[in-house]
């Protein structure tokens, strides 16, 4: 049995898929899940694990750097 490579380590010049940081906030005990999802630049409020799913591809989803999506700006 044969191993797949390893992939390439993290290192300064080596091409790295751009990353983004995001914060989850939730509302304690809120049944279905409630918080706002933060980027550092935009908020995405979300409702459910369907919203949370949602306010990710909005932010790291594979449209996301193709189409402009409309983010709650921050207020922070």
């Amino acid at each position: 049995m044969t191993r797949p490579p390893s992939p390439p380590a993290m290192l300064p010049g080596v091409d790295q898929r751009p990353m983004v940081r995001v914060t989850l906030e939730f509302e304690p005990g809120s049944d279905p899940p409630r918080g706002r999802l933060l980027t550092g630049q935009a908020v995405y409020p979300f409702m459910g694990w369907l919203g949370l799913a949602t306010a990710l591809e909005h932010v790291i989803g594979a449209e996301a750097a193709t189409r402009p999506s409309a983010p709650v700006p921050a207020d922070e």
